[in-house]
């Protein structure tokens, strides 16, 4: 977490664009809100599972004042006008909310860029002054190849793995709130069942990001090693020749070539383990959701009707890829911050 924080503290000079990522972020997740909220009364009402209400209801903050003002809007809308026109004028709505959703998404992304590749620079920027002022002295203990190593393949690292998730950082924590917020509003009870149930899961995902880290700080070293190995090679090249001694160079180098090729084996298997492992469990807590939530509705005297079932199942649906990205996330910061 250190080393992170260490990472993260070059993002300070660009907090306006992070904030603005915050912003549009929030927007789009609002729009994508917007549109499951206006589908499922609509597709109620169209196809004769709710009646429409004959009494303009009176308006008040909550889940059921709000669906009964719409249901009576929509009610109005059809008695006023066909279904077929209704249904065109929803799937029109439905498309411009899904514009701005995803316009807003892009304007998050394009505001990030800067805070990616501007840490970035400012991390070689340091990196690079850090060379001129060390004394020479470290220079003669330290090889050329684990200096060159920390200025390309570790730098690199740290732009693959922490700074593209970086986004994902500052995103999906706001979609995942905001659709946690969203579900409690639907169905307290059902959203307590599904929290019990996240923890579970973040902690096998924790486990496996820990064994990530120590694993990819293996494989830095090791890299470090190899272009050490290549670098003395080119310099003492012709000492390697003058004393017949191509064979033994030749071995030492695919010795440790072939321990870092296990060890980035091992490490590409744990981290391609992410996506899979959180998407079974995404689908195991929908299925339980799934369950759980008709169990409810079967249930006399349920304050969970069809209608809102639906729309939880879809918020709900749309959960589950910001966990998984976010979880992604976390394992690419674990081995960046290595």
């Amino acid at each position: 977490m250190k080393n992170l924080i260490k990472v993260l503290r070059y993002a300070i000079p660009y907090w306006g664009f992070a904030l603005l990522n915050i912003l549009f972020n929030i927007l789009s997740v609002i729009f994508s809100l917007v549109s499951f909220a206006a589908v499922v009364p609509v597709l109620n009402i169209l196809f004769k599972l709710d009646k429409p209400m004959e009494m303009r209801p009176e308006f008040k903050w909550n889940v059921d004042a709000i669906k009964d003002y719409f249901y009576f809007e929509i009610g109005r809308l059809i008695t006023q006008y066909d279904a077929l026109t209704v249904l065109a004028f929803i799937c029109a709505t439905l498309v411009v909310m899904y514009f701005l959703k995803n316009l807003f998404r892009y304007l998050a992304m394009y505001y990030i860029a800067e805070v990616r590749n501007g840490v970035v620079r400012d991390i070689r920027n340091a990196l690079y002054h850090k060379i001129l002022i060390l004394p020479l002295s470290f220079y003669s203990e330290k090889k050329k190849g684990d200096i060159i190593s920390r200025m390309t393949t570790d730098v690199q690292e740290v732009e693959w793995s922490v700074m593209s998730s970086l986004e994902m950082m500052f995103r999906d924590p706001v979609y995942i709130l905001t659709y946690l917020v969203t579900l409690f509003i639907l169905d307290y009870e059902l959203t307590l069942m599904v929290l019990v149930l996240l923890p579970v899961t973040g902690l096998i995902i924790g486990q496996i990001g820990k064994s990530l880290k120590r694993t990819s700080a293996k494989g830095q070293i090791k890299m470090g090693e190899l272009l050490s190995t290549i670098e003395e090679t080119i310099s003492g090249l012709r000492n390697i020749k003058a004393f017949n001694a191509i064979d033994w160079a030749n071995r030492n180098f695919r010795a440790t070539n072939y321990r870092y090729n296990r060890l980035m084996v091992r490490l590409y298997r744990k981290r391609d383990l992410a996506s899979p492992l959180s998407e079974f469990l995404g689908i195991a807590v929908s299925v339980f959701v799934i369950w759980y939530g008709g169990k409810i509705i079967l249930e006399p005297g349920s304050t969970l009707d069809a209608a809102l079932f639906i729309m939880y199942i879809l918020v709900f649906s749309q959960i589950i890829n910001p966990v998984k990205a976010l979880s992604t996330a976390i394992y690419n910061i674990q081995k960046g911050a290595a």
